[in-house]
């Protein structure tokens, strides 16, 4: 029977229909859902295996994602273990409503004696059926079941009279369907339809995947069946592509875990009938796949930058291009992606683009093992332009001032064009720039946070009293927004990456309000250390700019072996202009405008740099401006 939205979905799609005025989630594309420091210390072991509950087909479950008008599940279910002294390994399930910090759940299944463990949700795509696991005492005698649930989009015990007692998002419908007993069942999923289980088994002796038809009108489950037949080797967490017939799942038989596809279309015989999800790939390994809604991509979590050694992060492989993203969030792990099945769109700046948002399993933060939410744009897009200005413009690394270093940043008019302002709040449905120092900081300069204990104005009200509006003549084009850093700070990272006597791009970076919408710029700067002379030094170029020739000045402390040579914005070497021995001195080198090649460079910045062959002497450069 259709319900009617209670009190907090009646408000959440009301929040959903408002213009784009807040903010982004608090940490931009990224919000802390349930975490101990606001769900409780019986939460201290931290939250795990996240599983989103689908939006039923009237309609219910469906929460405002932000103030976009975007939206996400209204809940999300976890498993969190017991905090008593061996029994660690009992866990109970539990919903949450999906939204950040919001603190308001209720459990699922949970054994108070805490002889039984339940793990491993996973619900039905109409949001009614969860699978789950369970265990006895130490793990033993697992069996798969399958639950249905009242659909609701409010909790039993705060319902307030808008539904009859005992039918909450958490309470139950009937009793309990018992799928598999046999071989030890893990990691469940539903097929599109909801009417089959993949889940993965070792009755047969080895790790395989297997399906199971779940007749809900009589309350019984088909006799598994086996889908993959490699006796040696394990598959194991089975995820359902929407087409209903692809089954992605992670095998060892190539040694790392790696992700492979069966195909439920084709007969086991049939060389088709599995397939690689990425076809070169990097054997490190990969795990807990989940397909986007479209069943163009999968999630996964494999190792940062794809090196053994790197701790776990999330990552995106569209299927049909290969092309693949990285999910950067912070310098800890992240793991088991499960995607939301509403699709969402970009912005103007972006053409709309589709996406899905996603839960994940996280360690960011400071918050312990947390879920979190997740929007991927923010990382599988380029960043938008930014333009930026420092002061000093010199950076002299051993200056013991306690003046704060600044940065004025705005935007360029290709970036305001798609619908941005260099500015702490929105106007309209234009989004400004989130300013704030915590977890993820906005902005910041080679990835350090504003100066927080030098508050010049408090910007947006939450976090960071170092960054203020300003405007030269109330137009658009004048907006600026002025952030301080500490000086010993900056000078700090610049010798840690050992930039000293070296022009300097230091990248900013910031994200806007809504979307939480990437953006980049580069200041350059001279580091240059008082007290000694550099061994090398550009010293100028005459004219600048200048057509087509210019007189490079530079000196050197030691004699020896020098090269100049020019680059251009992207890096490229456009040509060596000397490359020999010079005395101690100061000395000239012409450039006449040619490539290594002969042709004439085109008109733009090139940058300058000259380094020594002696070991111990560093480099310096320089930007000149070729003008025709």
């Amino acid at each position: 029977m259709k319900k009617l939205l209670g009190i907090i979905g009646i408000l959440a799609l009301a929040t959903a229909l408002l213009p784009a005025q807040g903010h982004a989630d608090l940490r931009g594309a990224f919000a802390p859902l349930a975490f101990s420091g606001v769900d409780g210390p019986a939460f201290a072991n931290g939250f795990e295996q996240g599983s989103l509950r689908p939006v039923d087909a009237d309609g219910i479950m469906v929460l405002a994602a932000d103030a976009g008008g975007r939206v996400i599940e209204q809940w999300f279910t976890f498993s969190n273990r017991s905090l008593t002294p061996g029994k660690e390994s009992i866990r109970s399930i539990y919903i949450h409503w999906d939204s950040q910090q919001s603190g308001y759940f209720a459990p699922l299944l949970r054994d108070p004696a805490e002889f039984y463990s339940y793990f491993d949700p996973a619900w039905s795509s109409d949001g009614r059926f969860l699978a789950y696991c369970r265990a006895e005492g130490s793990g033993g005698n697992v069996a798969l079941f399958v639950q249905e649930y009242f659909v609701n989009d409010d909790l039993n015990e705060t319902h307030g009279g808008f539904y009859p007692e005992g039918q909450g998002a958490e309470d139950p419908v009937g009793p309990a369907i018992l799928v598999s007993a046999s071989g030890n069942p893990r990691h469940p999923d539903w097929s599109p339809t909801g009417h089959t289980l993949a889940f993965d088994s070792n009755v047969a002796g080895t790790v395989d995947i297997y399906t199971s038809d779940i007749d809900i009108s009589t309350g019984t489950a088909g006799a598994p069946v086996r889908r993959t037949f490699v006796d040696n080797k394990a598959e194991s967490d089975p995820t359902w592509s929407p087409n209903g017939h692809d089954i992605a799942y992670v095998t060892n038989k190539f040694g790392p875990k790696i992700i492979e596809i069966l195909d439920l279309n084709l007969p086991s015989s049939d060389p088709g009938y599995l397939r690689l999800a990425e076809r070169n790939l990097v054997l490190v390994t990969h795990g807990n796949p989940d397909y986007t809604s479209d069943g163009g991509s999968l999630y996964y979590d494999a190792p940062t930058g794809e090196d053994p050694a790197g701790v776990t992060n999330v990552w995106k492989l569209d299927l049909a291009t290969q092309g693949k993203c990285e999910i950067q969030f912070d310098n800890t792990s992240d793991a088991d992606p499960n995607v939301s099945g509403l699709v969402n769109f970009s912005g103007v700046a972006d053409g709309h683009v589709p996406f899905n948002y996603f839960i994940m399993t996280s360690q960011g933060g400071g918050l312990g093992l947390a879920i979190w939410k997740v929007q991927p744009l923010n990382s599988c897009l380029l960043p938008l332009a930014m333009g930026v200005t420092t002061v000093p413009s010199v950076l002299d690394v051993n200056d013991e001032t306690t003046e704060d270093f600044k940065a004025i940043l705005n935007f360029p008019p290709e970036t305001r064009a798609l619908g941005f302002r260099m500015h702490h709040l929105n106007a309209g449905s234009v989004d400004g720039v989130r300013c704030r120092t915590s977890i993820l900081f906005s902005p910041a300069i080679m990835g350090l946070a504003t100066n927080t204990s030098n508050p010049l104005s408090d910007a947006d009200g939450i976090s960071n009293g170092s960054c203020f509006d300003s405007t030269a003549h109330g137009l658009p084009d004048s907006l600026r927004i002025r952030c301080t850093w500490s000086f010993s700070d900056i000078v700090a990272r610049v010798k840690e990456l050992g930039f000293t006597g070296s022009i300097i791009p230091m990248k900013v970076t910031a994200f806007s309000n809504i979307m939480g919408r990437g953006f980049q710029g580069f200041a350059y700067l001279r580091a240059v250390a008082s007290g000694a002379p550099a061994p090398v030094a550009l010293l100028g170029n005459s004219p600048n700019p200048f057509n087509p020739v210019t007189k490079i000045k530079f000196s050197v402390t030691k004699p020896g072996t020098y090269a100049l040579r020019l680059y251009n914005v992207q890096g490229a070497l456009i040509r060596t202009v000397s490359n020999q021995h010079y005395d101690a001195g100061t000395h000239e080198a012409m450039w006449d405008g040619r490539t290594t090649g002969g042709g004439m460079a085109a008109s733009g910045v090139y940058y300058a740099k000259i380094s020594g062959a002696i070991k111990g002497v560093s480099s310096d450069g320089m930007k000149m401006v070729l003008q025709k």
